[in-house]
């Protein structure tokens, strides 16, 4: 699922293409802490550290696709997170695991 916080970015275009990279999308409630906040955290994470805060062109999109793709695997699997205790996901579960 991709979850987006109803931003102007996230209208027309890419609305249309979204379902192609996910099986289901919502777009999270306005106002609702709980929501937008992980939406909020993440976004803020992929600018810093791997995006920036440039503005890009079409010619840059396979680039950043590949750029992406390696830190979305670096942060779901390799990224320390502060709701996990400063431990990557893969430390959490394999504690997880060990009960």
């Amino acid at each position: 699922m991709l979850q987006a916080d109803g931003g102007p970015e996230f209208k027309a275009e890419f609305k249309q293409h979204v379902l192609e990279y996910a099986d289901r999308f919502r777009v999270s409630a306005p106002y609702k802490k709980n929501e937008q906040s992980f939406i909020e955290s993440f976004n803020r994470s992929l600018r810093k550290e791997c995006l920036g805060w440039s503005k890009y062109t079409k010619r840059d999109l396979p680039e950043l696709e590949k750029e992406l793709s390696d830190y979305l695997v670096y942060y779901h699997t390799r990224r320390a997170h502060l709701g996990l205790g400063l431990k990557t996901p893969n430390q959490f579960l394999e504690e997880v695991s060990d009960y």
